[in-house]
């Protein structure tokens, strides 16, 4: 019990100096001078049919397990994906809504089940983890936030 209390502060540490990481503000400075640079004309991108199936579903996914913040855009969910932050989740489809993940990460972080994306932007994560030998089922809701797939760029 030690152990697995040591392990999960552990962790705890570990997020927060990752997260630290991310939480810079960004530059607010643009080397373009305005006076000499033309503004750009916006010209308005189609989404079609988000509800077709031949259109590509495209998500900005986030979510936590425990203390681990996972996050990023997801330009295609029919295709294998990746969803990037504390631990390394790997998605497999079965359809463009419907799947199976598998994790890995610090402190023999391992994990795996079936997801679901669901119409009203939450994304549900049924599975098996398991640190440092220590295993427990879970179910955990994440945000998936539809976004378009012309514009999307994943990391």
């Amino acid at each position: 019990m030690k152990n697995l209390k040591l392990g999960l502060f552990a962790i705890a540490c570990l997020a927060v100096v990752l997260s630290c990481r991310y939480m810079k503000p960004a530059s607010n400075v643009s080397s373009i001078d305005p006076k000499t640079s033309a503004s750009p004309t916006l010209t308005p991108t189609p989404i079609g049919d988000i509800h077709s199936t031949a259109a590509k579903k495209a998500f900005h996914i986030e979510g936590n397990i425990d203390e681990a913040h996972q996050d990023g855009d997801v330009c295609d969910t029919s295709v294998d994906f990746k969803v990037h932050g504390t631990l390394e989740f790997e998605f497999k489809p079965t359809d463009a809504m419907n799947g199976t993940y598998t994790y890995s990460g610090p402190f023999r972080a391992t994990g795996s089940g079936p997801y679901e994306i669901h119409d009203d932007g939450t994304m549900l994560l049924d599975g098996t983890g398991c640190i440092m030998g220590k295993c427990a089922t879970y179910s955990h809701n994440w945000k998936a936030t539809k976004i378009d797939p012309a514009t999307c760029k994943a990391k």
